[in-house]
């Protein structure tokens, strides 16, 4: 795969309903496998500035352990107040059984 693409995962890493978070030039970001579907989203709560990697999946949505605000993986938007910014979402290619980020 070709920049911009990081080789983040192998797929069988995150068993579905669960996260992985990884970190690519000192930028944490969240990898989620729905029912086999991947997402990848920052790995912050556009609310309080706190990891969305200390909460959990909530089936499509991450949930923010600090003040339960929950966000799409699939557009970022908060589905939950007190968040009303959404947070960003990023590319993500699967391929032979690895998961590459496009952090860019």
């Amino acid at each position: 795969m070709d920049k911009p693409f990081v080789a983040v995962a192998g797929t069988d890493a995150i068993a579905p309903g669960k996260f992985l978070k990884v970190v690519v030039d000192n930028q944490a970001y969240i990898v989620a496998n729905v029912d086999g579907r991947f997402y990848a989203v920052e790995d912050n709560c556009s609310h309080e500035d706190y990891p969305l990697s200390y909460g959990c999946l909530d089936g499509d949505r991450i949930k923010c352990s600090l003040h339960g605000s929950r966000f799409s993986l699939a557009t970022g938007e908060p589905m939950d107040e007190p968040a009303d910014e959404p947070i960003r979402t990023y590319r993500l290619v699967v391929a032979e059984g690895q998961i590459w980020l496009d952090p860019s």
